[in-house]
């Protein structure tokens, strides 16, 4: 059965680029924010879920079908701590039961990659060690302002419905910063090493 190292960090921190490094070594990679994007899609027990919880104002019709409307779910639940927490709450046994299926067949150590690994111990159980991916704090809005075409406010905004990276480090097994100049994949390959009892 595969090992499940859990990959997380505050947004724009590079957690994307190093499990892409973890990746090249072998290791197969569950992104799930992808993957619960596409669970909205896919199951309609979900979104109906959703929309008991944040109102039918975040579904529209698409294609003659009724789909998630991302940008009115992401109003709702950013500006309300307690509405994101509950979503959270709700979401996460999808997931993680598809994470579980994903996992069955893999050998060796897997990724898990989620901002919110260590805020939540049902997610955390899953895990057999975690990384938390840090950077230096305006290199992470700077990126995330060109990734997302956002403004400073808003990536502010977002930061702060996040712990800061101080909380994620004194609960992770492993840190990595990603920033120019660091050899993160000797790190990654140390890590696996650890990992693996090697």
């Amino acid at each position: 059965m595969a090992k499940v190292l859990g990959v997380t960090g505050g947004i724009g921190s590079g957690k994307s680029y190093v499990c892409k490094v973890f990746a090249s070594l072998g290791c197969a990679v569950y992104d799930s924010d992808s993957r619960t994007k596409q669970l909205y899609d896919e199951n309609p027990d979900l979104l109906t879920g959703l929309a008991g919880l944040l109102g039918t104002g975040i579904l529209k019709i698409k294609g003659g079908k009724v789909v998630l409307d991302k940008k009115a779910m992401a109003a709702r639940i950013f500006s309300s701590k307690s509405l994101m927490e509950k979503v959270k709450e709700y979401v996460y046994p999808f997931v993680m039961e598809d994470f579980r299926k994903w996992k069955r067949w893999k050998r060796g150590v897997v990724l898990f990659e989620s901002a919110v690994i260590l805020e939540n111990d049902y997610v955390r159980g899953f895990m057999d060690k975690t990384l938390v991916v840090t950077a230096p704090l305006e290199e992470r809005i700077a990126r995330v302002m060109k990734r997302d075409n956002s403004s400073l406010q808003e990536v502010k905004r977002r930061l702060r419905s996040q712990c800061s990276d101080e909380e994620r480090i004194a609960k992770a097994d492993f840190v990595i910063e990603s920033v120019d100049g660091s050899d993160i994949e000797a790190e990654a390959r140390q890590i696996l090493r650890k990992m693996l009892n090697k």
